[in-house]
Formats: C-alpha cells, sequence, structure tokens
C-alpha cells in the first residue's frame, strides 16, 4: 500500500529515522517505530507555517470563518 511507499520515501529523504525497538509484545514482534529527524521537524514546521498563512488568508477573505 501507499503507506509503506510514503515510509519508504521519507525514510531514503531523511526526514524519518527508524527508533529504538521498544519491548515486543506478542501481538507487535514485527512492528517498526519511527522518528522525525531534525529536517523531517523542519519541514512539518514549514509545512504548518504555510497551512497557517494559507488559512489565515482564507479568514481574511472571509473564504473561512473566524474561529469563535
Amino acid at each position: 500500500g501507499m503507506l509503506y511507499g510514503s515510509v519508504k520515501w521519507l525514510l531514503a529523504e531523511g526526514l524519518i529515522e527508524e527508533a529504538p525497538r521498544r519491548a515486543p509484545t506478542k501481538e507487535d514482534e514485527r512492528r517498526k517505530y519511527y522518528r522525525l529527524t531534525t529536517d523531517g521537524r523542519q519541514l512539518v514546521r514549514a509545512e504548518a507555517a504555510r497551512l497557517e498563512a494559507a488559512v489565515s488568508l482564507a479568514r481574511a477573505r472571509k473564504v473561512l470563518a473566524r474561529r469563535s
């Protein structure tokens, strides 16, 4: 599926990395854990700022209602 392709791409781009394994349980022996890298965190912050600006613009143009 699409999820594993996305994880593979994020790993290749250096935006996430495999996190240390947690103590496995019988239900999740094959489970892998990932965390954001420094570059990944910077990208998330930049994307959040971009989305925040888009929402502000939409509110200013009265396309999106103001928060109540």
